[in-house]
């Protein structure tokens, strides 16, 4: 009876590691790798997300009373913050086979890339030039986007006070609900920028979601292309938008 117990949790736990391995081999082949294609990381497999980096002066922020208070220093927006989070997420999987598991074994998840949030650096001699990257934000607030509208030349772009949102040949764009999504070739370092932002925090938590949720359609349709779309956000769900350009 002990055998027949024995060979029987053997059998079990061999069929169960052919599981796992079959199906993450799978998955490696199919989407993984097109995930990787897609932001130009199957060589060194890291991405560094760049927020808009808002500097409070002394005295210039406020407590939950309304009153004056005395911090000051660096912070980032909430809703860019959350949207970073979703790029953290597409690179990290749960282990399949393991979600029917019980206890903790059900959230183990592996990634191999190495995803960098961080505030826009104050200097342009300080942005990462061995990653891909994603910058949010206007050059008013993200020295990032700044060096990609100077340096890269995008189609798309803000106006020199970041009123409004340029095209070639078309007129300014102004309403806070649109956003853009670029993917852009810097060939001086050899790697993709996407540069996603908008007139406002929706149409820029909107364009880094849009990004971030729609990429397997962009693929579909451009592979590995630099691609340029306007979207317009949806005033009361950032996470519904549609392309207008």
């Amino acid at each position: 009876m002990c055998e027949n117990i024995t060979a029987g949790v053997i059998a079990n736990t061999i069929f169960f590691v052919l599981t796992v391995l079959v199906g993450w081999s799978a998955f490696l082949l199919f989407r993984r790798r097109k995930l990787l294609k897609f932001f130009g990381i199957e060589e060194h497999k890291r991405i560094t997300v760049y927020l808009s980096n808002i500097r409070v002066t002394q005295g210039g922020s406020l407590g939950t009373d309304g009153l004056p208070r005395a911090y000051s220093g660096t912070t980032v927006t909430f809703g860019e913050s959350l949207q970073a989070n979703l790029f953290l997420n597409l690179f990290s999987y749960l282990v399949p086979g393991l979600s029917s598991q019980p206890g903790i074994l059900k959230y183990l998840s592996v990634s191999d890339v190495q995803v960098v949030v961080a505030p826009s650096p104050l200097r342009e001699d300080d942005i990462d030039k061995t990653s891909t990257i994603v910058t949010l934000g206007s050059p008013g607030y993200n020295i990032v986007s700044e060096w990609v509208q100077r340096s890269l030349n995008p189609r798309i772009r803000f106006s020199n006070d970041n009123s409004a949102i340029t095209v070639n040949g078309l007129p300014n764009i102004a309403d806070g609900r649109q956003s853009f999504v670029q993917r852009i070739y810097d060939a001086d370092n050899k790697r993709w920028v996407f540069y996603t932002a908008g007139l406002s925090e929706l149409g820029t938590i909107g364009a880094a979601y849009f990004l971030a949720s729609r990429w397997r359609s962009i693929f579909k349709k451009f592979g590995t292309d630099k691609f340029e779309h306007v979207i317009s956000v949806n005033a009361q769900n950032y996470q519904q938008s549609t392309i207008v350009i």
